[in-house]
């Protein structure tokens, strides 16, 4: 058996991923929309700026997807998952 699968097992195991409650959902909902966003945004902000830097360097298509396709997917899905992780709380 593998390291990993060794590692993963012990992992589920101490979790008892089947038990898995309505406090911990909660819990990690939570966390996700006070930190986990932050961290996520930093992250994102930081693709975006190397691709802007890139961008005048590329030409062709490659220049289009640096400048504004790949700006505009991360802009878009950090907003979806802003949305979707504010109704997750307020149903909490």
């Amino acid at each position: 058996m593998s390291k990993w699968t060794e590692i993963r097992d012990a992992v589920v195991e101490a979790l008892q991923v089947e038990a898995v409650g309505k406090n911990l959902k909660d819990e990690f909902i939570k966390w996700l929309t006070n930190e986990g966003i932050a961290l996520l945004q930093a992250a994102a902000d930081r693709v975006i700026a190397e691709c802007k830097a890139d961008a005048p360097t590329e030409t062709g298509w490659c220049k289009i997807r640096d400048a504004f396709v790949v700006p505009a997917a991360i802009n878009i899905g950090m907003y979806v998952l802003k949305v979707v992780l504010e109704k997750a709380a307020a149903e909490a």
